[in-house]
């Protein structure tokens, strides 16, 4: 089912929201501006933790944020004394 609105913004936000969608499509994924603003919406509302739905839940699967999980598992369990240490010697 599909309810139709209409949204005004500004030529700012159309010219970026244009770049976004070129660059996109030079990556080979052809997308409409109807459908980039409706995924938008739905990362948003999963980054604000207000969707918790599977489907949606993006950012478990997405490979970069499982590479940036691998690279800060060092092991330590505060950061800090890392960096104390690094500075200023182990005591």
């Amino acid at each position: 089912m599909f309810i139709i609105s209409t949204i005004r913004i500004d030529k700012e936000n159309v010219k970026n929201l244009d770049e976004l969608i070129s660059h996109l499509i030079l990556r080979g994924k052809k997308i409409t501006k109807k459908e980039l603003i409706g995924k938008l919406i739905k990362e948003a509302l999963i980054a604000e933790g207000l969707n918790n739905s599977i489907e949606l839940n993006s950012l478990e699967s997405d490979l970069a944020w499982i590479g940036l999980k691998d690279v800060f598992n060092l092991g330590i369990s505060d950061l800090s004394e890392k960096v104390d240490d690094l500075l200023y010697g182990e005591e």
